[in-house]
């Protein structure tokens, strides 16, 4: 910490405001709001080096210069922090990535508005509906009802003034009729806002008349023998009666709704926006984000709810509805009900209706950055988890090759280890090995993998070109991983990362430190670890109940009159050695083949 830094923070005040982090190169790199500066931006200074987030570490680390800016309440701080972070849009706040690829329907405010889809949205007294994902019908849907109602397409500024002044000249789209030539005439002006306003309130999921109003259209169309024109009607009604049917909800109510879930890996996240207005669901919308390492759900959703209506603050809902709980919820309300003008009420629901809708957007989140991942597992022939690995490990290179042991047995009998391997992070069958332990009586899963580990590497060393994995891991904790490192010791192996896992809490342990590695559970580099855990847990777990079965088939083929197809059946009846032996003679004859003299047999043997 430098002097100007000290000298900052011992003149801070108890005041609500946002606080600015620069680096030396004067570029601001965080950007962040208090409801007392004073506490908060010491909180980053204290316990260096044993902060939760080791993001925040690094942030701590390029801090050279602290800068703030005081409000009278933490809602105007909100407010400045929210412009601020559009504005210079810092490394370590969360980004909010493509926020400008989802079409917006505008409205212009003026004599006849304009209707159009357009992508930036400007505060310029406009109505703005959406975001849409369903671009392309929503195009379909807007190009024929403009048409079929006669919204003009034109960019003139039609105006009371430029319509007596005769400014305008009619175009080709009023000749054609599709267009009612409002540049020359206003008397039309009540009946296009009325059309105007059902279009608004068929794209926001209000009730409407525009059903109703293309029925009438039709017919009089029909009445006037112009079938053309009324197939033309008869075909924008079905399609937007099919709209609508798609956008019902079950059990769905008027109150405007809209549901927030996110899904977080790594660096990156994905929120997925449900916009549910008079029980339609108007609007599925997805967003991602980058800049979230470590950071938890609710501090994401936190920043992704203000980032989302600073871009849409057109549309909010009376109700948010999230499936956690975020600290700043009162302060967001009363920033939400400025910028919209109505109350608006924070939610978290986990069951019930509200949840229903939760979980499928929380489904969506989880699909939506698996494609993520897998788009750039195309661009990287890495996978994100083996850097992740590498990074939460502090490790010296990417970990391609993972060896992991487990230690399996079933009551203090048949006590084996498996070992799988991972290649590139994923299973390696070819590497796969089984091991009977030889030398230990009893159960002592310290000692079974201290031999396991030794006839592994012993057995290595001394092949002609052996293939030495770059990470080495035991299901378990501090016991198991001790066993391990103290034969890989006596072996001289010593250049090889190790690590144990241990389930109860999925804490990483290495040598040497008392204290577990808590990896996010948003980690990839954890999923990792658990799906190679599992796989060698799967693994022993098989190689034991073989061995099992065998040593039930060797009991019975003892017995006179038993062979394979009898034992199988027995097996296939009974399911172990255990339930055979309580079983009565006339329980065993069920089994064809089975006669009263060889049921006998079997309960005397």
């Amino acid at each position: 910490m430098n002097d100007k830094i000290e000298n900052t923070l011992s003149n801070l005040p108890s005041s609500p405001g946002v606080y600015f982090f620069k680096n030396k190169d004067g570029k601001i790199i965080y950007i962040g709001k208090a409801k007392i500066l004073k506490n908060r931006v010491k909180s980053y200074f204290q316990n260096i080096g044993r902060h939760e987030q080791f993001k925040t570490e690094i942030l701590v680390k390029k801090i050279d210069t602290i800068e703030y800016i005081i409000t009278d309440n933490e809602l105007e701080a909100l407010l400045l922090e929210a412009n601020m972070i559009k504005q210079h849009k810092p490394k370590y706040n969360i980004d909010l990535k493509d926020d400008k690829s989802f079409p917006y329907i505008k409205i212009t405010k003026e004599l006849f508005p304009q209707v159009f889809i357009t992508r930036n949205v400007e505060k310029d007294g406009s109505k703005y509906l959406g975001p849409f994902t369903h671009v392309k019908t929503v195009r379909a849907i807007l190009s024929v009802l403009k048409k079929l109602l006669k919204i003009r397409n034109c960019r003139h500024n039609i105006t009371s003034d430029a319509i007596r002044d005769k400014k305008y000249r009619l175009c080709l789209d009023y000749q054609i009729g599709i267009c009612g030539g409002y540049c020359a005439d206003e008397k039309d002006a009540e009946e296009y806002m009325n059309s105007i306003r059902n279009i608004a309130a068929f794209f926001t999921g209000q009730d409407n008349d525009l059903p109703d109003v293309l029925d009438v259209r039709m017919k009089e169309a029909a009445g006037r023998k112009n079938f053309e024109l009324a197939a033309e009607f008869r075909d924008a009604l079905k399609a937007v009666d099919d709209f609508t049917t798609r956008q019902k909800v079950e059990n769905a109510v008027s109150t405007p709704r809209d549901y927030f879930a996110v899904e977080i890996e790594d660096n990156d996240a994905c929120c997925v926006v449900f916009k549910l207005r008079n029980g339609r669901l108007v609007a599925r919308n997805h967003f991602f984000l980058k800049g979230v390492w470590q950071k938890t759900e609710e501090e994401v959703l936190e920043e992704f709810i203000k980032l989302y209506y600073e871009m849409s603050q057109h549309d909010v809902p009376s109700e948010i509805v999230l499936n956690t709980d975020i600290v700043d919820y009162a302060v967001i309300e009363e920033w939400l009900k400025a910028l919209s003008g109505q109350k608006v009420e924070i939610l978290s629901a986990s069951i019930g209706d509200k949840a229903k809708l939760l979980f499928l957007a929380q489904k969506n989140a989880q699909l939506l950055l698996n494609d993520l991942r897998l788009e750039k597992m195309k661009r990287d022939f890495t996978p994100n988890s083996l850097k992740s690995l590498m990074r939460d490990l502090s490790l010296n290179k990417i970990p391609d090759i993972i060896e992991c042991f487990d230690i399996s047995h079933f009551a203090g009998k048949e006590t084996v280890a498996s070992m799988v391997t991972f290649k590139n992070a994923k299973p390696y069958k070819s590497g796969y090995r089984r091991f009977k332990i030889r030398t230990v009586e009893g159960v002592d899963d310290f000692a079974s993998m201290r031999e396991v580990v030794e006839r592994r590497y012993s057995s290595l060393k001394e092949e002609p070109e052996p293939v030495w994995p770059d990470l080495i891991m035991v299901d378990g904790g501090k016991g198991q991983l001790s066993s391990a490192v103290e034969i890989l010791k006596n072996l001289n192996i010593t250049n090889i990362p190790i690590i144990g896992l241990a389930k109860r809490l999925e804490e990483v342990f290495v040598p040497d430190k008392s204290e577990a590695i808590i990896i996010p559970r948003t980690s990839s580099a954890l999923k990792l670890l658990q799906q190679v855990r599992d796989e060698s847990h799967r693994f022993a777990i098989t190689y034991h109940q073989n061995l099992r079965g065998k040593t039930i088939s060797s009991e019975l083929e003892n017995i006179k009159g038993i062979g394979p197809a009898k034992r199988k059946e027995l097996l296939k009846k009974f399911g172990s050695l255990k339930r055979i032996k309580e079983a009565s003679v006339g329980e065993l004859m069920v089994i064809k083949g089975i006669t009263e003299e060889l049921a006998r047999a079997i309960k005397e043997s």
